[in-house]
């Protein structure tokens, strides 16, 4: 059996590229919508179970401006997802659907229509994985979703203001470790290590928007790389509760990469 192939996370690209770093704050001033505070927000963003989504990330390193654009719908503790992605540097978009264990990819695509042999999609099984094999692939679910668990590392936010919608804009730093300890078991492997690949090595700045229900509709971090390059990340979460619909490859299109142990 060949090597597993997996579509990276977006920022694994760019942090091969580049280190990381920090930012900075503004001054506070009163909304009128929205929660006072960001007590038990992490806990209702998780609880509505499904939700749209938007993440951008952009960099710029060593002179040159890299990045992408994903959008689609997932699940925040169970594993279901439809994603789409569209690298800055153009070309074909790439698809994942995650199904369950099973993680389906047309990273091939662009392969296939040159040549017939080669088929559009990969399923991976990815329980067959070793612990190294998952931390080095990337984790695409735990890469669109980790933004909105970010608030649980925050032990103590600033209310900056009202923000689109009525939502309310606060500012905090994220501690991973704080994040880590406050994570459901079951997800605090897959998110523990895509706040390690996607963010800096320590606590950071980011900006979270809230809606008056107490659920995180955006997510901003941006920080500086030891390099002195900047990657900024952008999220955006909404439609919460909506079904997330998936559509499998067929079967005779799909080369199953799963380890032969």
């Amino acid at each position: 059996m060949g090597a597993v192939r997996a579509v990276a996370p977006v920022v694994l690209v760019i942090l091969a590229l580049a280190g990381c770093g920090g930012s900075s704050g503004k001054k506070a001033t009163a909304v009128t919508q929205g929660p006072r505070t960001i007590a038990g927000v992490g806990v209702r963003t998780i609880a509505a179970g499904t939700a749209r989504f938007t993440l951008s990330v952009t960099g710029f390193i060593g002179g040159i401006n890299v990045g992408a654009d994903e959008n689609g719908t997932l699940s925040f503790a169970g594993q279901r997802a439809h994603i789409y992605k569209l690298l800055l540097s153009g070309g074909i978009p790439e698809e994942v659907i995650i199904d369950g264990p099973y993680e389906y990819a047309n990273g091939d695509v662009q392969a296939a229509m040159n040549d017939s042999t080669v088929k559009a999609w990969t399923k991976l099984d990815t329980r067959r994985l070793t612990a190294k094999e998952r931390a080095a692939s990337g984790n695409e679910l735990a890469h669109v979703r980790a933004p909105a668990f970010l608030i649980e590392g925050v032990d103590h936010a600033v209310l900056v203001g009202e923000g689109p919608g009525g939502t309310a804009h606060f500012r905090g730093t994220v501690d991973p470790a704080r994040l880590a300890a406050k994570l459901p078991v079951a997800l605090r492997e897959s998110i523990v290590i895509a706040v390690r690949n996607d963010y800096v090595n320590g606590p950071f700045p980011a900006d979270f928007w809230v809606d008056a229900k107490g659920r995180v509709r955006r997510v901003h971090v941006s920080y500086r790389t030891h390099g002195g390059g900047r990657i900024t990340v952008n999220a955006t979460y909404s439609d919460f509760g909506m079904p997330v619909k998936i559509v499998l490859p067929p079967a005779r299109g799909t080369q199953v990469i799963t380890p032969n142990r």
